[in-house]
């Protein structure tokens, strides 16, 4: 159960505009109360499990762009697992550790890990890879399931502020990023294409599935082409 200062964080999180700088508040606010000093954030693609590196945060306010990782998450079980429980792991990276690639644990020097998915409803939409603990306990299966809620609740937060109630009506950008999702082109490479953000292209593919009804990016597809939206 997470206490009155981080509810009440949470629900400010509605007021802040745009869409990206309330996200970047809202992992920002982790730090504020939780005892890690760093944190990765991830999209995650049901249609090819690919997950898409998007930012890495620490403690003293660094940041900088992950977007050179792109990885197919089922090579990487712990992750995967997480996905598809929709349920924290905990990572303790030994020397001989084979489940994690030897490539990240090097450049990040990670000696242990915690991956907590992000979900709406029935969807996941990426993860966060969270670590550098420095509490004074060991950590305990309780701040897991507070860390858990904190970034549930965010994400329920952020999506209900963001969508709207127009039916299925989709905004030209809608189709474009469902066009180009059809034609196989990764969340950067829309982005980068439609000069707009990664958050941006996902909250656009976010939008027309919540308005298709879709439970995964490939069903919004399949839908908008059932009733001629898209070719």
């Amino acid at each position: 159960m997470l206490d009155v200062k981080v509810d009440k964080f949470i629900q400010d999180l509605s007021k802040i505009e745009p869409q990206e700088e309330k996200i970047i508040t809202g992992l920002q606010g982790f730090f504020r109360f939780f005892p890690f000093s760093r944190l990765s954030l991830f999209t995650y693609s049901p249609i090819n499990f690919i997950g898409e590196g998007l930012l890495f945060l620490d403690s003293a306010g660094n940041m900088f762009s992950l977007d050179q990782i792109r990885e197919d998450i089922r090579d990487i079980p712990p992750i995967y697992d997480a996905i598809r429980n929709k349920r924290a792991e905990y990572i303790a990276v030994t020397e001989n550790y084979e489940f994690f690639p030897d490539e990240y644990i090097e450049k990040f020097e990670l000696s242990s890990l915690l991956v907590v998915p992000l979900w709406l409803g029935p969807m996941v939409l990426g993860c966060v890879l969270i670590d550098r603990y420095k509490g004074v306990e060991p950590l305990s299966q309780s701040l897991i399931f507070s860390i858990e809620e904190y970034f549930r609740l965010s994400v329920n937060t952020i999506a209900t502020s963001y969508f709207d109630e127009e039916g299925t009506k989709l905004s030209k950008r809608e189709l474009e990023v469902l066009e180009r999702l059809s034609d196989g082109w990764s969340t950067k490479e829309m982005a980068d294409i439609m000069g707009i953000s990664e958050f941006t292209a996902r909250d656009y593919i976010s939008a027309a599935m919540k308005k298709l009804g879709a439970r995964h990016r490939a069903q919004a597809i399949a839908e908008a082409m059932r009733i001629g939206l898209i070719s």
